[in-house]
């Protein structure tokens, strides 16, 4: 059995949104059939249906705790279904994003190539390492997995808008105009898009249209303008300032007042420049 779908996810924790993984979507038949690639046997252990059916078990656990924002919890469950099935890669990938979720890049990008050793043309693992990427700040190399991604399946909107992430980081903002709208062909209500496009268009100069898409977000689902300023703290927990600013800054255009915001971007600015070497 091929998989059904991908689904694009963004992960909402006590109403803030850390980062952006995609989750292979994957209907019961599929999650307990060792017919799936996504999901073949290990040769080195014997995986019978009432095994492939606890490794179901263990992966839907996993999923949810990932959903709740549990990832030490959730990584405990997916190797338990490794441990069962070690070509699982449906559980591979949500390890993945499990370390995403904890700021540990260098180990979801890991848990992702082994994914991908299994099911190369896996879009949604391919673009998940390129989030990976983005977050470490390498923005070219997340462009080259986004681009695979987009590649296998021009119509999945969590690549489109990810690359349009990534060109803006890269202040390719016409590029990244491109690829929102791509996104918002795909999903007209695609919030995180719309606010990626106004940040973009503001960049050029045009800020009329910029807050035209800034109060379409904030009509479309209001949830998104705080979560905006806790990425940017995340992004500042693990280092990653320059595009933590950006965070902020999108924050700031749909809330000029937002203090937390304000003040957040102040401090990641001073870090920048204390970081800056004396003359440079």
């Amino acid at each position: 059995m091929k998989l059904l779908s991908l689904l694009s996810i963004v992960i909402l924790i006590g109403g803030s949104f850390l980062y952006c993984f995609s989750s292979i979507l994957l209907p019961a038949s599929v999650m307990s059939s060792s017919s799936s690639p996504a999901l073949s046997s290990s040769s080195a252990v014997n995986v019978t249906d009432e095994t492939l059916d606890e490794v179901a078990i263990l992966n839907s656990k996993g999923v949810t705790l990932n959903g709740l924002g549990k990832y030490n919890d959730s990584i405990v469950y997916f190797d338990k279904a490794l441990a069962i099935d070690p070509k699982n890669v449906l559980a591979l990938n949500e390890k993945g994003n499990a370390f995403g979720g904890l700021g540990n890049y260098i180990q979801a990008i890991s848990s992702y190539d082994k994914a991908l050793a299994l099911d190369p043309k896996n879009a949604t693992v391919l673009d998940n390492k390129g989030v990976a990427f983005y977050h470490l700040g390498n923005y070219t190399g997340a462009i080259t997995y986004y681009d695979l991604a987009l590649s296998l399946d021009p119509t999945v909107v969590f690549a489109s808008y990810d690359k349009g992430n990534a060109l803006e980081a890269l202040e390719n903002y016409s590029g990244a105009i491109t690829y929102f709208d791509k996104a918002l062909t795909l999903d007209p209500n695609h919030v995180l898009a719309m606010i990626g496009k106004g940040y973009a268009l503001d960049k050029m100069g045009n800020h009329t249209q910029a807050v035209f898409n800034f109060d379409k977000a904030k009509a479309t689902d209001p949830r998104y303008i705080p979560d905006l300023t806790n990425k940017a703290k995340f992004l500042d927990k693990i280092g990653n300032y320059k595009l933590a600013v950006i965070y902020y800054d999108k924050a700031l255009a749909i809330d000029p007042k937002n203090i937390d915001a304000i003040k957040g971007k102040e401090q990641t600015l001073a870090i920048i420049n204390q970081t800056v070497p004396a003359g440079s």
